[in-house]
């Protein structure tokens, strides 16, 4: 999947990897909507196994604002090491979320 999707019916779940980082809320999750909607999603979104491994929040504020969003197949051997290089340092995580 390297494409624009419509989000006319479809729902992707959240893989369970892509959960050991929080979702961004309140104003943050706001301010991402509001650049998504301004700038497009710039981010590929990763699916690994049919669900979201990377990019929850780019998914929920691109459906939220019905903008297209890039998708991108995971093809490689080590999901949970890559889910953690793409977020563990890009984040506000305190000492024990990064735990």
């Amino acid at each position: 999947m390297n494409s624009a999707i419509n989000f006319n019916g479809l729902n992707y779940e959240f893989h369970p990897i892509a959960n050991i980082f929080p979702l961004i809320e309140g104003q943050a999750f706001q301010d991402l909507m509001a650049d998504v909607l301004k700038h497009g999603v710039r981010e590929p979104v990763w699916v690994y196994e049919g669900k979201i491994l990377d990019g929850r929040n780019r998914y929920r504020a691109a459906k939220t604002m019905r903008v297209a969003c890039p998708m991108q197949e995971y093809t490689g051997n080590d999901p949970t090491a890559f889910v953690v290089s793409l977020n563990l340092h890009r984040r506000h995580l305190n000492e024990s979320q990064r735990g």
